[in-house]
């Protein structure tokens, strides 16, 4: 009888230990859920848009950009420089198993606020620097040309610095174009483009 007493016991004492240790996880569990929203809470959403957070004049390679109802990877950055003024190039990639899909972002610090355009590139077209271009039925008239030094992070399909050449074009509405080379004596690699609004793009800064 005494045997089955202190089996009994013994029973009753690792089922409260085992209840115990259950309650125990529960609230470590609780504890860390609590924890995590708080941080949460007061940590700043990578996705939001906001100065310091969805920031175009912040991107760099390895950035996620949503754009046209695509993310796009931030490939590589040209860094432009004319004589002090600075912009920015960025290629952008939504390539999958469809095929490879590539635009161009480029940020510009102007007189009138920050401008904001994305670009596609024309394969073999063979226009050349003039005062009025038409490609597409749309006539382009120039707007700027010059010379600038440029340096290049990541993947852009660019020396890694050098001078470029170009020549920006507008045309009717928001519709852009623009010539660059990045050799002396080179072909000019022809880009249609529009602006687009800072507001458009949702930006996933990596650093």
């Amino acid at each position: 009888m005494a045997e089955l007493l202190t089996v009994a016991l013994i029973v009753v004492l690792l089922i409260g230990l085992v209840l115990a240790v259950v309650v125990l996880v529960q609230v470590m569990r609780r504890r860390k859920l609590e924890a995590g929203l708080r941080e949460r809470a007061y940590s700043a959403d990578p996705m939001a848009a906001g100065p310091s957070l969805s920031d175009p004049e912040r991107i760099a390679t390895g950035d996620v950009i949503t754009f046209d109802g695509r993310e796009w990877i931030v490939r590589g950055t040209l860094v432009m420089d004319e004589d002090g003024y600075q912009w920015r190039e960025h290629l952008l990639d939504a390539s999958g198993l469809s095929g490879e899909v590539r635009r161009w972002l480029s940020v510009e610090r102007a007189e009138g606020g920050l401008e904001i355009a994305i670009w596609d590139r024309v394969p073999g077209s063979a226009l050349t620097p003039d005062a009025t271009l038409t490609h597409d039925g749309r006539t382009y008239r120039r707007d700027e040309q010059g010379r600038a030094r440029f340096s290049a992070i990541g993947s852009t399909g660019t020396a890694t610095d050098g001078t470029m050449e170009y020549a920006d074009y507008v045309g009717d509405g928001d519709a852009l174009l623009a010539l660059e080379r990045f050799t002396a004596g080179g072909s000019w690699e022809t880009s249609t483009g529009q602006t687009v609004a800072a507001e458009s793009l949702t930006i996933l800064h990596t650093a």
